[in-house]
């Protein structure tokens, strides 16, 4: 916008040569000026005071004013609404701001003027960033999570855009000062109150602005700040601001931490049009409270209609003595000693309503991203009903309602269209068993975005995690403690929102430990009946050989199988046999002389096998486990009983375990 199109402006005069008698060209200036191309750009050492601030009715442009070059010098376009211009040095300004008020094209025209930001100079004693446990935003920094940006535009001297803590929490805004989307802050106010709305959160350095972890992001507006401290902002730039923030979808929320006594009907207007728009309008409420020219009188903007004012507390929760108070205050927040970033790309602390503001403007955009249907109006009273009172009860001229409460407010938004679980099974019916694989299943509607899923699961009074927060909507669990179970989801959308469901009372009981059972085919008896679990299966003092043997696991929970082979008399080892086949002979008069069994199954290793042989001439001998041999070599010694067993991996054995095998 500062930079004329030279080249249109250059084809103009020659089109103006060119249907003009030489003699008369010296009247262009009493031609009308249909656009601000056509003078100079504003004088960058020229007065404030005699500028014009125009905001145009609907599509109203310079060109309706009927001005030509001998009532102004200069002036430039902001935007669609909004014009400046430079009266000619020989033009009454007042005479010519009364003249296009009357215009029926102009909504206002003003005398432009500066107006101050409201911070007060850098105190070195200060503690860090204490301001966001006051107000609670310490407990919800990590609460909301959004999907679509809510953007509050800042309206202040620049953004340091390359500052480490802040530079991806930043979108688009502009430079009125240069006329162009590149920001800078040559002052350092604008970046201290963006710090505190938006500065990154958990990433490591800094601090975290009032939006936490929540998708909010500064558009900084530079409409002042010439200098390092310069405070004066141009009123006229301010009111462009205002309607292009106002007309962006994306802006929710616009902070003003500026303030001043004039009346300006500019201002008035603007900030008019953007809370018509349906943004949140937060102002510093001033700092002139113990100024006693100003003491008690009513700043604008913060003063307007649909603007909340904000006054400063100290770190004792007290009003700041510097903090303006007037029966239009709205609320009030920490703005005494905040530490914020810097315009150099650190960090520094500085006092004043200008930060209070911020903060509270801040928390508005929380609030808006946790359910983006409130409205400017809900989200004000929400602040209201929910701050802290201080000073006289209720309602004051000091604190307004009180100090914001950001974790109260948040915990009473409720979503038009709540998270909920439709649907949460286990696939099992209650009363399974140790080692019993559950599938846990949910199905989620409502929210907002994508839903992340979190299994978990109570017993004896301790919360134990089955499956961490992920998109996957099943988990696996297997019990390894009998008892009775809540089993739960919890489901989290990206704002943040939590919802949770359980299965209560879900038992899960001891798992029987498999049992197994065996017969053997004895000389001149034949197959004996089924034993189980260490019975005898042969004989004792008979004399009788085992001549096969058959075995298998009973368990209805377990994956569990087993395996045997035996020596037999002139043939040796035979190959392993499983679960009930014959192992030996039958028929054949042949004798059993030893015998190795395992367990298998993808359960095996939870369990041992025990067995143990009655031979000839021996006797009882010790217990073998898990394929050893049992039984003898060499000696021509039959077999005449066996017993077997299962236990509990590492239990006891049932007996001696002492020369379970002997060779010659």
């Amino acid at each position: 916008m500062k930079f004329k199109k030279a080249i249109v402006f250059l084809l103009a005069m020659v089109l103006i040569g060119s249907s003009c008698p030489l003699e008369i060209k010296a009247e262009g200036q009493s031609l009308v000026i249909q656009s601000l191309d056509e003078v100079a750009n504003l004088d960058a050492d020229g007065k404030i005071n005699e500028q014009i601030i125009v905001i145009y009715k609907d599509q109203a442009t310079i060109s309706s004013l009927a001005l030509t070059g001998q009532d102004i010098k200069g002036g430039e376009t902001l935007n669609d609404q909004v014009d400046i211009i430079e009266v000619a040095d020989s033009v009454n300004i007042d005479a010519l701001v009364a003249q296009l008020s009357e215009n029926p094209n102009v909504l206002v025209a003003e005398k432009n003027a500066y107006i101050q930001t409201t911070a007060l100079p850098n105190d070195p004693d200060l503690s860090k960033a204490w301001q966001f446990e006051r107000i609670g935003a310490d407990e919800t920094w990590n609460r909301v999570h959004n999907s679509d940006t809510v953007v509050v535009a800042v309206i202040d001297t620049g953004l340091n855009s390359q500052h480490p803590d802040i530079i991806d929490n930043i979108v688009s805004g502009y430079d009125y000062v240069e006329g162009t989307t590149e920001m800078v802050d040559i002052s350092g106010h604008g970046t201290m109150v963006s710090g505190c709305v938006a500065a990154v959160a958990n990433n490591g350095i800094g601090i975290a602005g009032i939006g936490g972890a929540a998708n909010i992001k500064v558009a900084p507006y530079r409409v002042g700040g010439l200098s390092d401290g310069d405070k004066n902002l141009d009123v006229g730039y301010i009111c462009a601001a205002l309607y292009d923030a106002a007309a962006r979808s994306d802006v929710k929320v616009i902070n003003m931490s500026f303030g001043g006594y004039m009346v300006s009907s500019a201002l008035r207007t603007a900030v008019e049009n953007a809370a018509n728009a349906g943004k949140v309008l937060v102002a510093a409420a001033g700092n002139e409270g113990s100024n006693a020219n100003y003491s008690g009188e009513l700043a604008v903007p913060a003063s307007y209609n649909k603007v909340i004012s904000v006054g400063a507390t100290d770190n004792t929760n007290k009003i700041a003595s510097f903090s303006q108070h007037n029966s239009l205050v709205d609320l009030c927040a920490p703005g005494q000693k905040i530490y914020t970033t810097d315009h150099d790309g650190g960090y520094s602390e500085s006092s004043g309503t200008s930060f209070a503001s911020p903060i509270t403007a801040g928390a508005c955009a929380v609030l808006m991203a946790a359910d983006h249907t409130m409205t400017s109006v809900e989200i004000e009273s929400l602040l209201k009903e929910t701050a802290l009172d201080f000073g006289t009860a209720g309602r004051d001229d000091y604190y307004g309602y009180g100090m914001i409460q950001l974790d109260a407010a948040l915990a009473r938004v409720t979503p038009t269209n709540p998270l909920t679980i439709d649907q949460f099974t286990v696939d099992k019916a209650t009363g399974q068993t140790l080692g019993t694989v559950l599938n846990l299943s949910a199905t989620a509607s409502g929210g907002e975005g994508d839903y992340q899923y979190g299994f978990y699961y109570d017993l004896n009074g301790k919360t134990t995690t089955i499956q961490d927060y992920s998109s996957n909507p099943t988990a696996v669990f297997t019990p390894i403690v009998a008892g009775i179970y809540t089993l739960s989801v919890q489901v989290l959308d990206v704002k943040g929102n939590t919802v949770k469901e359980s299965i209560v009372n879900y038992v899960v009981k001891e798992k029987a430990t498999p049992a197994i059972e065996y017969r053997t085919h004895v000389q001149n008896v034949g197959w004996q009946s089924l034993v189980a679990d260490g019975a005898v299966s042969g004989t004792e003092g008979q004399a009788l050989r085992l001549e096969g043997i058959e075995i298998n696991t009973i368990t209805k929970n377990y994956d569990l199988g087993v395996k045997y082979k035996t020596h037999v008399q002139n043939i040796g080892w035979q190959n392993y046999v499983a679960d009930g086949a014959l192992s030996g002979t039958a028929g054949k008069a042949l004798r059993l002389e030893a015998i190795q069994i395992e367990l298998t199954g993808n359960d095996a290793d939870l369990f041992d096998v025990y067995y143990r042989v009655h031979a000839e001439n021996v006797g009882w001998m010790g217990w073998a486990s898990n394929g050893q041999q049992a039984g003898t070599a060499g000696f021509g010694y039959r077999l005449e009983g066996i017993r077997i067993e299962i236990v509990p991996k590492g239990s006891a054995a049932p007996g001696s375990t002492e020369n379970p095998f002997i060779q010659k």
